[in-house]
Formats: C-alpha cells, sequence, structure tokens
C-alpha cells in the first residue's frame, strides 16, 4: 500500500513542478513578445509622434520646389532615399530630423526658412543628411520619444496638484512639484541621451556636411550665428529637452526656476572647437572625447549650475525615498528595520549609480593624443579660413 503511494506522490511532485515551470517560461515569453512591440512600435512611430509634438506639417513640392531640388541633390551625392520635408511654426530657427531606417523626415521652423538663403538651407540640411548617412536618426528618434516623454512628468506632477485643489500654475504648490518632478527626471533622461554620445555624432554630421557642400565657411557661419542669435529670443515651452539632441544647434536659451536642470542636458560640442574643426576640415579620433566643459551662453551650461542641478536631483530622490519608506510601513503597519534599510540600501545605490552615470557622460573631458600640434592646426587653418571668408564678402 505504502509502495504504491510514493510513485503517485512523486509524480504529482513532477507534474506541479512542470506546470510552474511552463507558467514562468509564459511569463517570459509574453514579456519578451510585449517588450519587442513596444520597442518596434516606438522605433517607426516614434517619428510620427514628435511630428505632431511640434505641430509639423507635410511641406508640398508646390510651396518649396528648390528646397525639394537641394535636398534632393544632397540626398543623391550621398546615396540615401530624399528624407520628407516638414515645416512647424515657431519663432526659434531650429531644423531637426526624424524617422528610422530607410525613412526620414526633415522638420524646418518657419522662422528658419524665413531668415536664410540656398547656401544656410543647404548647409544646414547637409548636416541632417548626415545624420541620415551614418544611421544616426532612428537611434536619435527612439531616444528623444522616451526621454521626452520622461520630461514630460514634471507637467505632470503639476497638473495632479493643480486637480488636487492646490492652485494654479503660478502658485507655489503646483511650482514646487514641477520642480521636484524635473529635479526627478532630468537626470534619466539625459543619461538615455548622453549614452549615445550626440557630440561625436553633431561632429560626424558636420564632416559629411563639408564633403556634400564643399562649403565649410557657410557652415560654420551658420552654426555660429544660430549659437549666438537664438538665446535672444522669447522662450517656448513646446522645445521639450529630451529632444535637445535632435537639433543641430541649441534650441533656446531656457529661463526661469527650471533653467538650472537645462544644465545636464549639454548635448552638443562647444560652438568654438566645431567652427574650428568645420573651417578646417579637421576629422576627430574614434578614441577621442568631445570637451563640453564650456559654456557657449554665459549662464546656460556653465559648471555651477550643472553641479547644482545634480545636487538638488539627489536631494530630491532622497525624499522621495522618505516617501517610500513611509508607504510600506503603513502596508505593512508597522516599521521594520530589515526591510525599510534593505529597501534604503538598495534605492540609494541606485540614485548614487544614476547621479553618478549622468554626471560622469554629461561632463566629459577632452584627450588628444598630441593635443599641441592638433590644436595648433586648428587655430592656424581657422584664421586663415576666417581671412579668406572676410576677403570673398
Amino acid at each position: 500500500m505504502t509502495g504504491s503511494e510514493m510513485p503517485e506522490s512523486f509524480n504529482f511532485s513532477s507534474a506541479l513542478s512542470g506546470e510552474v515551470a511552463i507558467e514562468i517560461i509564459l511569463i517570459v515569453a509574453i514579456i519578451a513578445i510585449s517588450g519587442f512591440l513596444l520597442y518596434a512600435y516606438i522605433y517607426f512611430s516614434g517619428s510620427k509622434w514628435i511630428l505632431r509634438w511640434y505641430g509639423a506639417q507635410k511641406v508640398k513640392r508646390s510651396e518649396k520646389p528648390l528646397l525639394y531640388s537641394l535636398l534632393e541633390d544632397l540626398s543623391s551625392r550621398a546615396k540615401i532615399n530624399p528624407p520628407e520635408i516638414y515645416s512647424f511654426e515657431s519663432r526659434i530657427p531650429s531644423i531637426f530630423t526624424v524617422g528610422h531606417t530607410g525613412k526620414s523626415s526633415i522638420a524646418i521652423s518657419t522662422s528658419m526658412l524665413e531668415m536664410f538663403g540656398e547656401l544656410e538651407l543647404e548647409a544646414l540640411m547637409a548636416h541632417e543628411i548626415g545624420h541620415i548617412q551614418n544611421g544616426d536618426v532612428g537611434k536619435n528618434t527612439f531616444i528623444a520619444l522616451i526621454a521626452g516623454t520622461i520630461m514630460s512628468f514634471p507637467n505632470f506632477a503639476m497638473w495632479c496638484s493643480m486637480l488636487s485643489g492646490f492652485g494654479q500654475p503660478d502658485d507655489p504648490a503646483p511650482r514646487f512639484f514641477r520642480y521636484i518632478g524635473t529635479a526627478i527626471a532630468a537626470p534619466p533622461a539625459a543619461l538615455l541621451i548622453h549614452l549615445t554620445n550626440p557630440a561625436r555624432r553633431e561632429l560626424e554630421a558636420d564632416e559629411i556636411a563639408v564633403k556634400l557642400t564643399k562649403n565649410p565657411q557657410v557652415l560654420a557661419k551658420t552654426i555660429e550665428y544660430l549659437e549666438n542669435y537664438i538665446p535672444l529670443q522669447p522662450v517656448s515651452t513646446r522645445f521639450n529637452p529630451g529632444h535637445f539632441h535632435l537639433f543641430s544647434t541649441h534650441t533656446q536659451q531656457v529661463r526661469g526656476y527650471l533653467s538650472i536642470f537645462i544644465s545636464q542636458f549639454d548635448t552638443h560640442p562647444e560652438t568654438g572647437d566645431r567652427v574650428a574643426r568645420i573651417l578646417s576640415h579637421t576629422t576627430y579620433s574614434k578614441n577621442e572625447n568631445i570637451s563640453n566643459n564650456h559654456s557657449r551662453v554665459p549662464g546656460f551650461f556653465d559648471v555651477k549650475n550643472w553641479r547644482l542641478s545634480l545636487g538638488i536631483s539627489f536631494v530630491s530622490y532622497m525624499a522621495f525615498l522618505f516617501v517610500i519608506i513611509v508607504g510600506v510601513t503603513f502596508a505593512i503597519k508597522d516599521f521594520n528595520f530589515l526591510v525599510n534599510g534593505g529597501i534604503a540600501a538598495i534605492y540609494t545605490c541606485a540614485v548614487v549609480l544614476l547621479i553618478g552615470a549622468t554626471a560622469k557622460l554629461s561632463r566629459r573631458k577632452t584627450y588628444f593624443k598630441s593635443p599641441s600640434l592638433i590644436r595648433k592646426r586648428i587655430i592656424l587653418n581657422s584664421v586663415q579660413a576666417f581671412k579668406h571668408l572676410m576677403k570673398r564678402e
């Protein structure tokens, strides 16, 4: 009797463990498939959502025949499929490219179309063609949608506080919640962007633009003009910091009580170095880090604001830890030192890693294999190029 029961018990346990294993495999498979489908949706639909964000409308060939002619000529030289052209209303002269492999769209602000002539627009579009040729567009668009969504969280926090009865957008409580939300959202969004090394990709696109147009002076002058002109324009809330890496230059001088956190989104090379490289046709080494230690606009990306913003972000994360511990304590109806201590330790380590990685990637130092020779060559060639340009004008 006993001998006949043991195999039945053994078979039951084996069947039970088999069912558990199948359930685990199914759960993992569902998570993997869902993740892949979400990735595919973001990858192929991200450009549509970003274009909607800026209210971009497709430009017909009959409206801008010269623009289409320039773009098709550049695309032919670069041996890529011509991108579609969109325009969006903005007083800030801006241009960016979104899309994925095989299909891309260039969006140009109305102010840029009005401000620049044929040569300047050709140089800026050649820079965007450089991103397409280098395969940057799909990655840029994917990251822009995720980072932009993260940076929309502060507005969500503000509206939640208002709907909870804390007043209007300019009242202290909603402003405080938006400030804390920005401090929490900025590091992960900035980290995602900096992981793709946007400064290096900008220099690669500049290099291709020079090869396509054979006119480095126009590209250099246009970039320098934009970097000096844009900060003087009114602030537009339409530009999301999570999208800054999409643009050929920084989009605007951000002002107000949230401007300190924009220092974490310094995604472009230092303008002086960038212009010097363009004018001297200097290519960079793949092992060379790009400097962004210098502010291109006073008070915009300076180191003091950058350090302070990271400090505020760390304090905000630790304040949120207090909320988590209070919530856990109420949930278990007791203050369990081991549980709360474990949560605090894991959470603090994660925050330190996040802030540390953001600090490391958002402020790279420059290392040249032969710094004196390269810098001397850049300076001399730049001076000669400027002299030549002045003579022509």
